[in-house]
């Protein structure tokens, strides 16, 4: 990692709290023993870096009386003695507003190694993973994820021991069996039985009795009710009248719509796609051959976000009661599914033509070759295909692009409603008084207004090549309006600027400013004021909000407006809802 340690400390005094791929620590009094956990989450993720002698109650300032060459070496013998496998991290001690720190930049560990862990405490009690803007011990779950993810995971090819071929659609195996017979007809030929074809396919196994029985692959893509032996393998379908669980008003309805959605894998993608259908509105515009009427969102993109959920979810033991999410609200659309990314695909492939790594190869294979119901339309083509197609259906809907967060136990796929560069956002775009953004510029500060982290990889998903994205993200970074951290390699970009009221005075105002870049004005590119009375305001009309609700109003990160909302109920302006952990904490005024 090659990151401007003067941005990462830009970053850091604008977010106010640690990233998920930063990590700040005073160290006053020595090297502190949770560095070890640092290491280890940092490690299991995908890197990251700790910045040691910079003081978060101090406005980030450099901690007084460190020894940065006795904390270099005290972190460098934790990373070789204390850590399994040893983090192979590289440490230096660099200059920040006169004084001295230690940074240290942490690499992902190779998959085939993971987890790191804290010796002492072993792999179990001892492995960290990045949560919120700090470090939690992975759960047993998360551990065994990346045991299987040492290799190809074999989940979907288990044998459903009480399930026998007669649970198979029969229908759906003939029209199967009549597609690989002429595609494939060397492999699958005619004269081939069908039980011997399925089990070449891998729809049926042989158990440990000698008895043909289907796998679970061959039961969720041919099943007539799957859910007869797995009760959860299923999708659950919510709207929410609000833009979050909490906000949602007392005499109201919880939900519009609420349903469990059965069936083989073809059945619950398209009844996940209706159910999504009924309760959009419509829209209508007018084109060169008269009016045309669209959904809100586009429903080629609804259905890829449902089959890559279904398809891509893990299947183990460990998640098999969990079921595949689908929550639409007033502002967005959400998809999650159990189990992250699988292989060498990371968000940032995301996007990119024919990138793929499917952790169940056999259902994979199955689902390119099963219908849709009523249809000769195949589920998917399994060849990477499927969240490009998302991404330019919605881009030529006029619609922002997908969020994704990717977590080692789960995925989540976010499509906002609303326009990318709608009123709200041309007129913050003009208070930049930057008149000469290109349109790629202005597409990257749009989406990180919404919060978003970004990097070359956002950019290519809206059709620019790798050069022209990195040009107009550098020269983001050169104008003071982002901030950049991760490496070259895995680079990041963040918003430096007040996504709801900038202090223009903070902005490079002449080339020469420009050309020094950051150096010139990173000490006041970010309008640090305080912000709890703008916080304490949204509650005046009597409103109950979540702090996703504070989120979204003010463009804070969670964890700093979790921080403003302790404050305000300090000072006894507002009550909480519900206790510190429970999922319908919201907050009124007290």
């Amino acid at each position: 990692m090659t990151e401007s340690v003067a941005e990462l400390v830009v970053l850091a005094r604008a977010r106010r709290t640690d990233l998920r791929r930063l990590e700040v620590k005073a160290a006053a009094g020595g090297l502190p023993k949770s560095v070890r956990e640092t290491l280890s989450a940092f490690s299991n993720g995908s890197g990251g870096v700790i910045l040691l002698g910079l003081d978060e109650r101090a406005d980030f300032a450099v901690a007084p009386d460190i020894d940065p060459a006795r904390l270099r070496d005290a972190l460098d013998a934790t990373c070789a003695d204390e850590m399994s496998p040893p983090v192979r991290a590289k440490i230096d001690i660099e200059e920040v507003d006169g004084g001295s720190i230690v940074v240290a930049r942490i690499p992902e560990l190779d998959p085939r190694h993971k987890p790191c862990f804290v010796t002492a405490r072993g792999e179990y009690a001892g492995s960290y993973t990045r949560g919120g803007d700090g470090d939690r011990r992975m759960t047993e779950y998360e551990i065994a994820l990346l045991h299987a993810n040492r290799g190809q995971p074999a989940d979907d090819r288990d044998a459903v021991e009480r399930a026998s071929i007669d649970d198979l659609n029969r229908d759906s195996v003939r029209r199967l069996l009549t597609r690989l017979r002429l595609r494939e007809p060397v492999a699958f030929p005619q004269q081939l039985p069908d039980e011997q074809a399925l089990t070449r396919i891998g729809v049926l196994v042989e158990n440990d009795a000698g008895r043909l029985v289907p796998t679970l692959a061959g039961l969720l893509s041919l099943g007539d009710y799957p859910q007869q032996f797995f009760p959860q393998l299923n999708v659950t379908f919510i709207v929410v009248p609000a833009t979050s669980k909490g906000s949602i008003p007392i005499e109201g309805p919880r939900f519009l719509d609420n349903r469990t959605i059965s069936g083989p894998i073809p059945t619950m993608v398209e009844e996940a796609v209706a159910a999504m259908v009924r309760n959009m509105a419509t829209r209508a515009h007018l084109s060169g051959v008269g009016r045309q009427d669209t959904y809100e969102y586009p429903v080629e993109a609804l259905r890829e976000a449902v089959t890559n959920a279904l398809m891509h979810r893990d299947y183990s033991p460990f998640a098999r009661g969990t079921q595949v999410q689908v929550e639409m609200y007033s502002d967005r659309l959400v998809v999650r599914n159990p189990g992250g990314l699988f292989g060498t695909v990371t968000e940032d492939d995301l996007g990119a033509e024919g990138v793929s790594s499917s952790r169940n190869a056999v259902l994979a294979r199955l689902l390119q070759d099963v219908t849709l119901p009523g249809t000769d339309q195949v589920v998917c083509e399994n060849r990477g295909t499927g969240i490009p197609a998302m991404i330019h259906a919605l881009r030529r809907a006029g619609l922002t692009t997908p969020q994704f967060d990717d977590a080692l136990t789960r995925f989540r796929v976010t499509i906002p409603k609303h326009a990318l560069l709608d009123d709200a956002t041309l007129g913050w775009l003009a208070g930049l008084h930057q008149a000469d953004l290109t349109d790629a510029q202005r597409v990257a500060l749009a989406l990180m207004r919404e919060g978003r982290t970004i990097s070359n990889a956002t950019l290519r998903q809206i059709g620019l090549d790798r050069a022209d994205a990195t040009t107009a993200l550098s020269g983001l970074v050169t104008r003071g309006l982002a901030v950049s951290f991760g490496g070259r390699r895995y680079a990041q970009y963040a918003l430096a600027v007040d996504p709801h009221g900038v202090s223009h005075g903070a902005l490079p105002t002449t080339q020469a400013e420009r050309d020094r870049g950051m150096s010139a004005f990173q000490g006041r590119t970010v309008a640090r004021h305080d912000r709890i009375d703008e916080i304490d305001a949204l509650f005046d009309l009597g409103r109950t909000l979540t702090t996703h609700d504070i989120t979204v109003a003010t463009g804070l990160r969670a964890a700093m407006a979790a921080r403003y909302l302790s404050r305000l109920i300090e000072r006894g302006r507002i009550v909480a809802t519900a206790p510190p952990r429970s999922k319908n904490r919201a907050y009124r005024r007290a």
